[in-house]
């Protein structure tokens, strides 16, 4: 479906209510399609305030009322065996959610999905289209 950013945010306000703790997101798509824009998104639902984006730290930890959000951001793994530094076990036991984005440079160390979104650009600069595959 195609989605404003209000749409985006709405989204997200619904998969943080409807998925139990310790679920698993992993948000895939092109660069600058909407999966850190997802997050900002999803952080403020949450009432965990304002995400960063993690260009430095590829784990993020925001603390909400109902439990912690995570953000791990795989982009500048250059080899999946360094997936390794970042615990997804330990990480994924904290967390009342946790959102993976480029989960595929990861490899088989990222935990599998509870929710699947992928995010594509589309002809409307404002726009983008989610699909959710799980």
């Amino acid at each position: 479906m195609k989605v404003t950013l209000d749409e985006l945010e709405r989204a997200a306000a619904a998969l943080w209510v409807e998925l139990p703790p310790g679920s698993v997101v992993w948000l895939t798509g092109e660069l600058g399609s909407g999966k850190t824009t997802f997050v900002h998104a999803l952080s403020q639902a949450a009432a965990a305030g304002e995400a960063h984006s993690p260009t430095f730290a590829l784990v993020h930890e925001y603390p909400s009322p109902s439990g912690l959000l995570v953000h791990v951001d795989c982009y500048r793994l250059r080899h999946a065996d360094e997936a390794l530094d970042l615990d997804f076990a330990g990480v994924q036991q904290a967390a009342r959610l946790l959102l993976i984005e480029w989960p595929e440079l990861a490899g088989e160390y990222a935990p599998p999905p509870d929710a699947h979104l992928h995010f594509t650009h589309v002809e409307h600069p404002d726009m983008r289209r989610v699909e959710r595959l799980r």
